[in-house]
């Protein structure tokens, strides 16, 4: 992972969840990212293109998408810290205060070499 590269909150949420649904490494299908994210499948397929782009993501010629090894990397460590995050959030503000678009929109102002730490430490 180059240390310069960052990631918005979108990219974040979009990689923790690919992370989420694809445990099995089995691969993704757009509708249910789509599904999980609340989103169109044109606004996936767009920012899955984008990730790919970045090199964390790729995509197969039927539709399902895959984290490379380095995004899987990536994605479980902004989804360490996002559990760590949402909980202290949760205590402080209780939990009905939360989005997962505040959350990740703090992530991503963390640096990644913060993350990388904060990571291993859960």
């Amino acid at each position: 992972m180059d240390n310069g590269r960052t990631f918005t909150a979108s990219q974040i949420r979009y990689m923790i969840w690919l992370c989420r649904l694809s445990r099995d490494r089995v691969g993704v299908k757009n509708v249910e990212l789509s599904t999980a994210l609340g989103l169109s499948k044109p606004s996936v397929h767009n920012m899955l293109r984008s990730l790919s782009d970045m090199g964390v993501v790729v995509q197969e010629s039927f539709g399902l998408a895959h984290l490379t090894d380095c995004g899987r990397a990536v994605a479980e460590q902004y989804e360490k810290c996002y559990v760590i995050l949402e909980q202290k959030m949760a205590e402080l503000c209780g939990k009905e205060c939360l989005t997962e678009n505040a959350v990740c929109a703090i992530l991503a102002d963390v640096p990644y070499e913060r993350i990388n730490i904060l990571s291993k430490k859960s």
